[in-house]
């Protein structure tokens, strides 16, 4: 019976933990309980992640400078935003404001990203595309 228990509880904690993926530096790509929750934020030292583009991000792409992100908000798959994250604006004490454009139109990102030289989306999570 006691092993019994034991098995349940540890199933249910493994179904509701966070699930990280460190994008570049401080930044992980996370989600809560499920992959709509799909958002990127910058890692604190002591764990906690503050919210930079919410959800649901479904691509990103990263060089030395930026981070650019597409994301259907919260799960709405007809719109499409476009962000771009400058990296040396940010820190953990930066209103993300200050570092994060967006959200933007496929156009106007588009024109950012001739003129800024952003990179190519190089990470797609084809399930919430």
């Amino acid at each position: 019976m006691n092993r019994f228990i034991l098995f349940a509880v540890i199933s249910a904690l493994t179904g509701c933990g966070p699930s990280d993926e460190r994008i570049v530096g401080p930044y992980l790509l996370t989600h809560i309980d499920t992959q709509q929750d799909m958002y990127l934020c910058f890692e604190l030292p002591e764990g906690n992640c503050v919210g930079r583009i919410q959800k649901t991000v479904f691509a990103v792409g990263w060089d030395d400078r930026y981070i650019v992100a597409k994301r259907h908000p919260d799960n709405d798959r007809k719109v499409v935003q476009y962000f771009f994250l400058e990296m040396a604006k940010d820190s953990r004490y930066a209103d993300p404001s200050m570092s994060v454009t967006g959200p933007m139109s496929e156009e106007s990102f588009s024109r950012h990203a001739r003129l800024l030289g952003l990179p190519s989306f190089t990470k797609t999570i084809p399930q919430l595309e």
